[in-house]
C-alpha cells in the first residue's frame, strides 16, 4: 500500500498553494472573531454565510502581522470611522500559506475600506426598502409631536455618558423648564443590543399613557458599535411605536436606520435634549408674542372705548337739552290735549246731565199731575190699587195745583 507521511502531505499542499497563489488574492469574508495581542498582531476568524439562512458555509483563520496592522488599522478607521469588528464584512488582500504544523492560514496585507462601507450601505438600504414596502417606514414620523414634551421615557445604558449628558442638559436648561425623565435600561452595544432595546420598547409600550415621547440615547463611539442600530427588528418596532421617538445616537457623521425611522433624529444625546428644550422655548415665545398682541389689542380697544365715551360725554349736554326741549314740547302738547280732552269730557257730561234733567223733569210727579192725573193718599201713603181702599175711608186727592179731602162711598 502506497502512503506518505503527514509532513509530506502538508508539504505537498504547501507547494501547491505556493504555485497557485504565489501573487496573493483578494478575499471577501465576514469577521467572526478578532483579537489583538500585546505584540500588535491581529488574529481573525473569517466566515462566509448563506444569504438567506445565515448558515456558515466556510471558515478560515487569518492573521495581520503587527508591521502591517499598524498601517491597516488607522487607514481603515480614517476611511470608514470604524474599527475592525466582529460581524463586519471585509475585502482583504492576503497570501495563502500552509504551515506544516499550524496548518492553512491567510496572511492579510491590505484591506479595501470602500467594500466594507458599500456592504454596510447595501445592508442599510435593504432594511429601509423592506420597511418601505411594508408601509411602516414613515409611521412614527407621521405621529403628532406634543407641543410640550415633558414626560420622557428614555432607552439607554444607565452608566452611559450620553445619558448623563442628556439629563444634565435638561435639568440645567437656562429657562428652568421642568422635565420628567424615566430610564428604561438597555444594552446599547454588542450582540445583546437588539433584544435589549426591543424589550425596553415593550416596557414603555405597556405604560405608553404615562409618557409624551420616547428617546433612544447612545453616545459616540466606533461606527461598528453603532451598527447594532442598523437593525430591522429595532427599526420596525420604532417605526410602529405609538409615541414619537427621538433618536440621539452617535456623532454628527453617523446615520443609522433608527435615525431614518424615528420621528426626530438628533445627532447626539445633548442635541436631543436641546431639541426638547427648544420645543418649550418655541411655545414660550409663542405665548409671549400672543400676550403682547393681546395687550396691544386690549389697549387699542380701551383707547377706542375711551374716545367713544369722550364723544358721548361731549354730546350729552346737547342731547339733554334737546331731550328737555322735546319733553317740554311734548308736555305742552300733552297739556293742550289734556285741556281739550277735559273740556270735551265736561261738555259731554253736561249734555248727559241736561238730558238726564229733562228725563227726570218729564218723569216727575208734578209734570204727570199737570197732564190731568191725581194722586190718592190714605194715611199718608199713595194708593196704587182699589183693593187698598174701603168704603168710608178718608183719603186725600192731590192735584198739580192743590189738594182735596174726600170719603170713599162705594
Amino acid at each position: 500500500m502506497n502512503s506518505i507521511s503527514l509532513l509530506e502531505l502538508n508539504s505537498a499542499i504547501k507547494d501547491v498553494l505556493k504555485e497557485n497563489f504565489f501573487e496573493g488574492i483578494w478575499v471577501r469574508a465576514e469577521i467572526s472573531e478578532i483579537h489583538e495581542n500585546s505584540n500588535g498582531h491581529c488574529f481573525l476568524e473569517l466566515v462566509e454565510k448563506e444569504k438567506e439562512s445565515e448558515k456558515i458555509v466556510a471558515r478560515q483563520k487569518a492573521t495581520v502581522w503587527a508591521n502591517n496592522y499598524r498601517l491597516i488599522k488607522p487607514y481603515f478607521f480614517s476611511e470608514t470611522n470604524m474599527n475592525l469588528a466582529a460581524g463586519m464584512k471585509i475585502l482583504v488582500f492576503c497570501s495563502v500559506e500552509m504551515h506544516e504544523i499550524y496548518g492553512l492560514s491567510l496572511t492579510i496585507s491590505d484591506i479595501d475600506a470602500a467594500y466594507t462601507l458599500g456592504e454596510i450601505s447595501i445592508s442599510r438600504d435593504k432594511i429601509i426598502k423592506k420597511l418601505s414596502e411594508e408601509g411602516i417606514l414613515e409611521m412614527n414620523k407621521n405621529l403628532p409631536f406634543p407641543l410640550l414634551p415633558q414626560r420622557i421615557s428614555v432607552i439607554s445604558s444607565k452608566t452611559a455618558a450620553g445619558f448623563e449628558d442628556f439629563c444634565h442638559q435638561l435639568k440645567n436648561n437656562s429657562s428652568g423648564y421642568k422635565f420628567y425623565v424615566k430610564l428604561f435600561e438597555a444594552t446599547m452595544q454588542g450582540e445583546q443590543t437588539e433584544n435589549s432595546v426591543v424589550a425596553a420598547l415593550d416596557r414603555i409600550f405597556e405604560n405608553a399613557e404615562k409618557f409624551d415621547i420616547a428617546v433612544i440615547i447612545r453616545g459616540g463611539g466606533a461606527t461598528a458599535d453603532l451598527s447594532a442600530f442598523d437593525n430591522y427588528n429595532i427599526a420596525a418596532h420604532i417605526a410602529q411605536f405609538p409615541l414619537p421617538v427621538v433618536c440621539g445616537i452617535g456623532h454628527q457623521r453617523d446615520l443609522t436606520v433608527l435615525d431614518i425611522v424615528s420621528h426626530v433624529s438628533a445627532k447626539t444625546p445633548t442635541a436631543a435634549a436641546e431639541f426638547l428644550i427648544a420645543k418649550f422655548k418655541i411655545q414660550e415665545d409663542f405665548i409671549d408674542e400672543n400676550a403682547q398682541k393681546l395687550t396691544f389689542l386690549v389697549k387699542k380697544i380701551i383707547e377706542t372705548q375711551q374716545n367713544i365715551l369722550k364723544n358721548i360725554a361731549y354730546k350729552i349736554p346737547f342731547k339733554v337739552k334737546e331731550f328737555l326741549q322735546e319733553l317740554k314740547q311734548k308736555n305742552h302738547f300733552f297739556e293742550l290735549s289734556l285741556k281739550n280732552s277735559t273740556k270735551n269730557i265736561i261738555n259731554s257730561e253736561k249734555k248727559k246731565i241736561s238730558l238726564f234733567e229733562k228725563t227726570i223733569s218729564l218723569l216727575s210727579p208734578q209734570t204727570i199731575l199737570k197732564r190731568g192725573y191725581a194722586l190718592i193718599q190714605k194715611n199718608g201713603k199713595t194708593a196704587v190699587s182699589t183693593a187698598e181702599l174701603s168704603q168710608n175711608d178718608a183719603v186725600k186727592i192731590i192735584f198739580f195745583d192743590g189738594e182735596k179731602e174726600a170719603v170713599i162711598k162705594n
